[in-house]
């Protein structure tokens, strides 16, 4: 069997620096206030966590001749980040208090910030 001439993105480690930069954010907003810390590391973790889920099934096949699977892989890495998603909102917002909602919300918006931040670099430097 041929190797596939594209390489796969280093994408794993768009998660891992998202995570860094979550882990930064609240260990230094830690003195200032425990409830927004946790809510902030809470939503952060809700981003990163369905997000890598999606990018390994979308990235497991690489090919024009797995462009079937890669399609499936991409229908249901997306059902399953959604899903997901749905499931820790849900459970957050059932089981954690104290929470801070906007605090949730911020870590989870920030973190698609980072992502897309990494995502374009990564982009920027395989066209270089």
């Amino acid at each position: 069997m041929k190797k596939a001439t594209i390489k796969s993105p280093p994408v794993a480690r768009i998660a891992l620096v998202q995570l860094m930069v979550l882990l930064v954010v609240v260990l230094a907003l830690l003195p200032v206030d425990r409830v927004l810390c946790w809510s902030l590391l809470i939503g952060g973790v809700i981003q990163i966590g369905p997000q890598a889920y999606f990018t390994r099934q979308t990235f497991r096949y690489m090919g024009a001749r797995q462009t079937p699977k890669i399609i499936r892989a991409i229908y249901r890495g997306e059902t399953g980040k959604l899903l997901l998603t749905v499931v820790l909102f849900g459970l957050t917002f059932s089981y954690v208090s104290p929470v801070s909602l906007p605090g949730v919300f911020l870590g989870y918006g920030a973190m698609i910030i980072v992502q897309c931040f990494c995502a374009a670099r990564i982009l920027s430097q395989s066209s270089n």
